[in-house]
């Protein structure tokens, strides 16, 4: 978003035009006016907006036809309606198809500028927090070598510390409480709680807590889908929030009265399984938590889990696993796969009626014989090196013939390491699993409904032309050279009509990685220009992708997917309203070359110098992080390679990534097809 936000205001009533305008611009807001939805329709296409406010009737183009524009087209460009015809069901209706905001004719200024305040910060939220979830997922490919991104600071000093001072430390309680004393020197977090998860009752329980609230929340136990906890539990990311009151993710959210800022921290505690959750709160200066606050305690959230995994739960948090009411199945096997101990949940789910005791559990799935042969082999291998593993998804067919799908995950039995045992967990989620494709069902029609706007402005021009060239055909029917040139000229328009029906075929996450572990590097990097055509296009930056055939022949681990779709994001950051930006591939004798370079604003010297420095940004104070860069060069190391910077203000900005050619492909560990 630029310095002074865009606002367009779309209306049929001049007066109302002039007088929103007026007042945006002496509050300091960019203004222009359409008097309805297809002049507004021009207007976008010419440039960005970060907002629109509409009225709902309207000559041609309607406001609800306009928001429903803005959500398929321009997704990031937020709606506020208002109308004289105020009423319960078009507000609904306006809600339901993407409006951020409803307000009723005659406008109060007041209630006006407070709707377009919160718009524009949740905006804000929505662009820092996919911002930090790019960074976080960078991070995650790292590991513990995220931790060198801090090397020989204060900050590190205090987690290797940390790290070895709880080490040896048996109670799980005293080890909450050194956390949390640590969460003060590291972030300033005066105000802090650790809850563990207890899966059976759905709820979180209090392992430690310091400041005011201690005697409060002593024996507290909150439900897992509750407030911003529950919101940590489904979305198990991060969260920072800098302003309570001005964050929209929780407008009826009360604030506790032992707090004393508005600002706060969760880190979820997730591993092989999800712990629990980390709440830090109130900073010693007064000061809203940042990006950076938020990364150092994510941190510590990785010591807290290494933790909580290497020993059992306690017996105040634990229940019976054979209990009843445990949805899961849960198996104890020993080294021959025979169950030993099961509960009333795996019996269920097994296709073999009866005492299950003794016998192998595996076969009695409904796996294919590949699948059973892989858990077979995975459950070995957890027994033999003690590290858990997990299989998300897999499908199976029981005795009723209904596809049903299982979540299966394996540990070592950690309360008797002498004894080679394992514990299998069974989860049934066939249900999320029809509701996650249905899920993708709809966003692959949303998708599709976007390109398809797209695609059919692409087909016009050739269809005319094919149509125009058939009835010249027909015309000179008796003509074999002039049919054959009017056939050939239409055939071209076919070719250039399946070349954008092809980008229908595309539809993917633009922070997920593709599933392969290894991929062509030609492939990889097309995919990850590919997924953010979308942000371009509404960005109006153009993108121009080449690369040599010969990068179809170089296999690379598919965390380098990370640095394109890092690298790619700040040069459209760099473009918010249009621009070129050119990605080429070069081979050179002995390295392989990509250049990613944009026509943005670019760098000063000075910035040129700190920008691969961590935490150093150049966006606003508490919207950047600034690890995108450093996080980059981290995974370009595990190959040898270089990442060089090259900017000027006003020239743009070129990111060149520089990896080994043939000749050093083992030792930066890259494979030839």
């Amino acid at each position: 978003m630029s310095d002074q936000p865009r606002i367009l205001v779309v209306d049929d009533d001049p007066a109302v035009l002039e007088m929103v305008a007026e007042f945006l611009s002496s509050i300091g807001y960019s203004a222009e006016t359409a008097s309805n939805g297809k002049e507004a329709c021009a207007l976008l296409e010419a440039q960005t907006y970060d907002l629109v406010l509409t009225d709902l009737m309207m000559p041609e183009m309607g406001g609800m036809e306009l928001v429903q524009h803005l959500r398929v087209n321009y997704p990031e460009t937020l709606a506020i309606m208002f109308t004289g015809f105020a009423s319960f069901q078009n507000a609904v209706t306006a809600t339901k198809l993407g409006a951020f905001d409803y307000l009723a004719k005659p406008l109060q200024l007041d209630i006006l500028q407070h709707s377009i305040e919160r718009a524009l910060e949740y905006q804000r939220l929505c662009r820092a927090q996919r911002d930090l979830e790019v960074v976080f997922q960078g991070a995650e490919a790292l590991g513990w070598q995220a931790l060198d991104l801090i090397t020989d600071s204060p900050q590190a000093a205090i987690l290797r510390n940390l790290r070895l001072m709880v080490w040896e430390e048996q109670d799980l309680k005293a080890i909450g409480h050194c956390f949390l004393e640590a969460a003060r020197d590291l972030v300033q977090a005066t105000c802090s709680s650790i809850f563990l998860m207890d899966d059976v009752q759905g709820k979180f329980s209090l392992l430690a807590a310091s400041g005011p609230q201690v005697q409060t929340q002593a024996s507290v136990a909150v439900s897992a889908t509750e407030g911003v906890m529950g919101y940590v539990a489904a979305n198990r990311r991060p969260l920072l929030v800098p302003d309570l009151k001005r964050d929209p993710r929780f407008p009826l959210l009360p604030l506790r009265p032992y707090y004393q800022t508005n600002s706060f921290m969760v880190i979820p505690l997730t591993g092989y399984r999800f712990w629990g959750v980390m709440n830090l709160a109130d900073r010693q200066d007064k000061q809203p938590f940042a990006p950076r606050d938020l990364f150092l305690a994510w941190l510590m959230g990785r010591i807290l889990v290494e933790i909580l995994e290497s020993r059992k739960v306690p017996e105040e948090l634990a229940t019976p696993w054979t209990h009843e009411d445990i949805p899961l199945g849960l198996g104890l096997l020993d080294q021959n796969l025979k169950i030993m101990q099961c509960n009333p949940a795996m019996e269920r789910l097994v296709t073999l009626k009866g005492d299950l005791t003794g016998k192998e559990v595996f076969p009695y799935l409904g796996l294919t014989s590949q699948d059973q042969e892989k858990l077979e082999e995975a459950f070995r291998q957890v027994l033999a090196t003690h590290q858990p593993q997990e299989f998300a998804t897999l499908k199976t067919l029981l005795q009723d013939k209904v596809a049903k799908f299982f979540r299966i995950k394996m540990l070592p039995w950690v309360t008797d390491r002498e004894n080679n045992r394992g514990l299998l967990l069974v989860e049934d989620v066939s249900e999320m699993e029809h509701l996650k494709q249905r899920l993708h069902l709809y966003e692959h029609l949303a998708i599709m409904g976007k390109l398809t706007l797209c695609v059919v402005h692409e087909l016009n021009n050739p269809l005319d032309g094919i149509r125009r060239y058939l009835s010249l055909a027909l015309i000179k029917k008796d003509d074999a050279k002039e049919v054959e040139r009017y056939l050939s000229e239409a055939q071209k328009g076919l070719q250039k009509m399946a070349l954008s029906l092809n980008s229908l075929m595309f539809s993917a996450n633009p922070y997920k990685a593709p599933p392969q572990t290894m991929d062509n590097l030609h492939n990889l990097l097309q995919d990850a220009v590919k997924i953010m055509m979308f942000q371009a296009s509404d960005q109006r930056v153009q993108v121009a992708f080449h690369a040599p055939p010969e990068f179809q022949e170089l296999i690379v681990e598919a965390d380098l997917y990370y640095v394109f779709i890092n690298i790619i994001k700040n040069a459209l950051q760099a473009m918010p309203h249009g621009g070129h930006l050119k990605v080429d591939g070069y081979l050179h004798d002995r390295q392989v070359e990509i250049a990613f370079q944009d026509s943005g604003l670019g760098l000063s010297a000075r910035e040129l110098e700190q920008i691969s420095q961590p935490f150093y940004t150049t966006k606003k104070t508490g919207e950047g992080l600034g690890l995108g860069l450093p996080i980059c060069q981290k995974i370009l190391e595990r190959y040898k390679g270089n990442l060089l910077v090259e900017s000027k203000p006003g020239q743009g900005t070129t990111v060149k990534i520089i990896l080994p050619h043939v000749s050093e492909r083992k030792e930066c560990q890259l494979k030839t097809s």
